[in-house]
């Protein structure tokens, strides 16, 4: 397992980078090994989460790839 403050920095600046209005909010699961990320822009909200593997063999591509994903979804996100 990656360390828990690491993965949470990578998810934030990689968040802030792909649209620095939006907020991040992370919460790591130890019984589940995932990272839950919720992003907020306004009154839209969207879930993410992220299995702790993801993590350890260094590649952020997928990290980034979710993230990106995640911030487009956002957008198309109703209200509420």
């Amino acid at each position: 397992m990656a360390d828990v403050r690491k993965m949470k920095a990578r998810v934030e600046a990689v968040a802030r980078r792909e649209d620095p209005s939006a907020f991040v909010g992370t919460f790591y699961d130890d019984a589940s090994d995932r990272l839950f990320i919720t992003l907020v822009k306004g009154s839209r909200k969207l879930s993410v989460a992220l299995r702790g593997r993801d993590f350890d063999n260094g590649d952020a591509k997928k990290i980034d790839l979710a993230i990106k994903n995640g911030i487009e979804r956002l957008t198309n996100t109703p209200i509420g």
